[in-house]
């Protein structure tokens, strides 16, 4: 299934999940975002740590969203923070996040 047919109808329920474990502002970029998604295509998931919860939210916490995110989708999810995220990824990708 490609994840832009996994997605319609679920962006609500995405958001919850990832605001569920602390995180803000979730938004979808990569080929899903401009529309070049493929069956078998990952999802490309970015969100942002709020200062608030630096240091609380674990490895452990991010895999187990991933895994319930890719239940809930039924497409493989690749989950990136975008705090985390090195400079030279960002820039390219804020140009095509969408906002969940």
């Amino acid at each position: 299934m490609k994840p832009s047919d996994a997605i319609k109808g679920k962006t609500d329920e995405m958001r919850k999940i990832i605001e569920s474990y602390g995180f803000v502002a979730p938004g979808i970029f990569g080929s899903t975002a401009r529309g070049e998604d493929e069956e078998g295509s990952d999802l490309d998931l970015l969100a942002t740590i709020p200062e608030a919860m630096a240091g609380q939210i674990s490895l452990f916490d991010i895999a187990d969203m991933q895994d319930e995110l890719e239940l809930a989708l039924g497409v493989v999810v690749d989950f990136n923070v975008e705090n985390n995220m090195p400079e030279t990824y960002r820039a390219s990708i804020e140009l095509e996040v969408i906002k969940l």
